[in-house]
């Protein structure tokens, strides 16, 4: 694989998905399209790759250069779109001084790279000019045909549109995945016309051209025909995103974690499982979330680039983003931590508690109806229902603290900035406005009056009244 490049064709309109946003854009298992054949190329070994990119290109380099910060990655520019060979034309100056060429469409988004590694291996063998991809589909719908001579070599590759009844009835297609010598494949790019129903120029009229110069030309047919799913439209980009769910799945239950109906999760690739942990029924997670040993993550669960630590109990529903819940945390149903938030050792968040850029102590609890945010709370604190940390005046936010020990009422609202002391309590429904010192007891509600003999007189009043009527 020295010195060669790797070519990925990423300028494409992508009309199909009808969509303002250009088709490599859009997100596939939270990263997009073509983020996935450059990811290939570099796993397989290599190193250098260029990108064709057109409409949207700004958009699409940002995409990649914000990806790949560590990879040699260059891009040269398709200023109008006229097909395949015409992408891998404008690519000429930045890829010609290699030897050889990779070219991968941009909406291969399934192909493994040991794949790729197999097809150069044809390639070398074939005599080092040209070799294809090649899938057998049980529905060619949509993907050129591969035309094989009597000796059962490639002769030509022939698209849908301008294919014989005959040749629509081949199964065998083209992924979209070719290697070649550059000096020749150059050669044969200025023997490509228009003459086809796209009126575009066909990077796969190579195949064709090579073999009509006396060249042969190499293949390697996919062993798992999935790789050859390409995005050309939703529904497409659908069933990609379901392989490559079920994948990780796979994956992960192979390591040694349970998954309950592994058809319905949705775990990015870059997020991690521990041992002995179990994931139920449409959990999410999302980023390089990446969760312990022993952790049991309930249905519905949704978390983005949380850690979550070992013997760690996520109810039913809980939501998580740019979250730290450490080793033997309980969490839900319905808890929200926002970023920021640190659940310390054996900590407890309850049912519709919401937490923002707050850290809640070790074997401290806030377990119903609660808000806290820009909050520190020390080790075993407890926070009663409704408590409410009020930490924006309307242009700035304030932090709140409650120090190790505290007991905080229910219905509590603490006006930040405001600091409540070591074993402190704060009485049930107390508006917290000043600091409550060290081991002392804060009240604002008014004092209880009871009325006595109230009820006999307001029913007396209410049949009276009933009465004139």
């Amino acid at each position: 694989m020295e010195n060669t490049v790797a070519l990925i064709l990423c300028a494409g309109l992508g009309t199909r998905m009808k969509s303002s946003k250009q088709k490599g854009l859009h997100l596939l298992a939270s990263k997009p399209i073509c983020v996935y054949p450059v990811k290939t190329a570099l796993k397989a070994g290599f190193r250098n790759c260029v990108v064709v990119i057109g409409y949207q290109g700004d958009e699409v380099r940002r995409a990649l250069e914000g990806h790949f910060q560590n990879a040699s990655l260059d891009f040269a520019i398709q200023s109008e779109q006229k097909g395949t060979a015409h992408a891998v034309a404008s690519a000429y100056d930045k890829v010609s001084n290699y030897e050889n060429i990779v070219i991968i469409n941009g909406d291969i988004v399934l192909l493994r790279p040991e794949s790729l590694v197999s097809l150069w291996q044809a390639f070398t063998v074939s005599g080092g000019i040209l070799a294809i991809m090649t899938a057998v589909l049980e529905d060619p719908t949509g993907y050129g045909r591969v035309v094989r001579d009597l000796e059962g070599m490639p002769r030509r590759i022939v698209e849908e549109k301008d294919a014989t009844p005959n040749e629509r009835q081949i199964k065998e297609v083209n992924v979209g995945v070719t290697v070649a010598r550059t000096r020749h494949l150059f050669k044969v790019l200025e023997r490509i016309d228009d003459k086809n129903a796209k009126r575009e120029f066909y990077f796969t009229d190579c195949v064709g051209i090579t073999r009509d110069l006396g060249f042969p030309v190499g293949a390697w047919t996919l062993l798992d025909s999935e790789e050859a799913i390409q995005v050309n439209d939703r529904a497409g980009l659908a069933r990609a995103e379901q392989v490559l769910y079920l994948r990780k799945a796979k994956e992960l239950m192979a390591s040694g974690v349970t998954i309950h109906m592994p058809e319905t999760v949705m775990i990015d690739e870059d997020s991690e499982v521990g041992q002995d942990s179990e994931i139920y029924p449409e959990v999410e997670l999302h980023g390089k979330t990446k969760i312990g040993c022993r952790t049991i993550v309930g249905r519905g669960c949704v978390l983005t680039d949380a850690t979550v630590g070992d013997d760690v109990l996520l109810k039913p529903y809980c939501v998580a983003s740019s979250a730290v819940i450490e080793d033997e945390c309980q969490l839900g149903p319905f808890a929200h931590l926002r970023p920021g938030s640190i659940l310390r050792k054996g900590a407890r968040i309850g049912n519709f508690v919401e937490t923002k850029n707050t850290v809640l102590g070790a074997y401290s609890k806030a377990n119903h109806l609660s808000y806290l945010g820009d909050c520190t709370i020390g080790k075993e604190v407890n926070v009663g229902a409704g408590t409410i940390t009020c930490n924006y005046d309307g242009v700035r936010k304030h932090p709140t603290v409650i120090e190790d020990g505290a007991f905080i009422g229910s219905d509590t609202q603490l006006v930040a900035p405001v600091k409540v002391g070591k074993n402190a309590y704060v009485g049930a429904g107390t508006t917290v406005t000043k600091d409550v010192p060290e081991g002392a007891l804060a009240l604002s509600r008014v004092q209880q009056t009871n009325v006595l003999g109230y009820a006999e007189r307001k029913k007396a009043s209410r049949t009276d009244t009933q009465n004139n009527v």
